[in-house]
């Protein structure tokens, strides 16, 4: 059971990684309207942080994975939204020209986004194939224990009463 659930942690750490990637993606992006609004970088956060729900499921999952085994769907839920919305934006990239190549600036070499939102969904695709096979088996409640089980057939002293 103890490996079962490092996959809830290794999944949980991706999530944060994906989190920093797809921000620093949309950093890249939104870099010039960010040099202009020194506040812009905020509202990025507030947008994305939805997406860190994803995460602290996932540590609650590692956590204690039959008492939090409600959060399972939460996460299989946002990990599909995620998809989605990054499918959406991959096939409707190609008919704009904004996310391509764009240079950092800080580092010398070039990035490019829309790969690290590509890689980034490829590895959640994964990911989310295996939250959909994972069952957290139901443990079957502890059979009562004798002694209760005693007391519980032995009815207390009363009287039967026939009503005429």
């Amino acid at each position: 059971m103890k490996i079962r659930r490092v996959f809830f942690l290794i999944t949980a750490i991706w999530d944060l990684l994906r989190f920093f990637a797809v921000f620093l993606a949309v950093w890249i992006v939104f870099r010039r309207t960010l040099e202009t609004n020194n506040q812009g970088i905020y509202w990025l956060l507030i947008l994305g942080n939805g997406g860190l729900l994803t995460s602290a499921s996932l540590l609650f999952l590692y956590v204690d994975p039959e008492r939090f085994r409600v959060l399972l769907n939460l996460v299989r839920l946002g990990k599909i939204l995620g998809l989605f919305s990054a499918l959406l934006l991959i096939i409707l990239e190609p008919v704009g020209t904004g996310l391509r190549f764009l240079s950092l600036g800080v580092v010398p070499y070039r990035i490019a986004p829309f790969s690290i939102l590509l890689v980034a969904s490829v590895v959640d695709l994964i990911f989310l194939f295996l939250l959909l096979s994972y069952q957290i088996e139901k443990t079957p409640p502890s059979p009562p224990s004798e002694d209760r089980s005693e007391q519980d057939s032995t009815l207390p002293g009363y009287r039967e009463t026939v009503v005429h």
